[in-house]
């Protein structure tokens, strides 16, 4: 969901969406009145989030309706994404919901098992189905020029670990 030059808009992926009042993804933006929390900040803001429940990739985390929750907000202008901190104030002071927070504080170590072994968890939304896993981000954003290619276009730290219990449970 975005504001741009005074225009907003809602997004699928890689889709900029007409509104329509039976669009999963609009019915989301207008119950959270994220066009006019948007408009209050005064300036060009893209919030990304997860659609979850009811209709909705078999609603794995078994959630009754729909509602999304962010994980990105993005200055437009600036062209950058807002450091956590930042992140989750702006969140707050919209009162919209953000992704479940496993920890703000973990130390990164170069252990692969032992992030698979940190993603291996319970969801934090339904304790009783399988986390799909853990994005892990640093708290300040880190920009990596190697990563800046065509394939990772803007070199962000940022990388999900996949709890195997979730795949071999559905099989993705």
């Amino acid at each position: 969901m975005y504001l741009r030059d005074g225009e907003f808009g809602v997004c699928s992926t890689n889709i900029d969406l007409l509104e329509d009042a039976d669009n999963s993804f609009w019915k989301a933006a207008r119950a959270l009145a994220v066009e006019e929390k948007l408009r209050s900040l005064g300036k060009n803001i893209a919030i990304q989030g997860e659609l979850i429940g009811e209709g909705i990739q078999g609603n794995k985390l078994k959630v009754r309706g729909q509602e999304v929750r962010f994980f990105n907000v993005f200055d437009i202008d600036k062209f950058e994404y807002l450091p956590f901190k930042e992140f989750v104030s702006l969140l707050d002071s919209m009162a919209l919901p953000m992704v479940p927070l496993v920890s703000d504080s973990y130390q990164l170590v170069n252990d692969i098992q032992a992030l698979v072994e940190m993603s291996t968890r319970k969801s934090l939304v339904c304790s009783d189905v399988w986390a799909e896993g853990i994005v892990v981000r640093p708290i300040e954003e880190k920009i990596d020029l190697l990563l800046s290619n065509e394939n990772f276009n803007n070199g962000r730290v940022s990388f999900k670990v996949i709890n195997p219990e979730f795949l071999i449970k559905y099989g993705e």
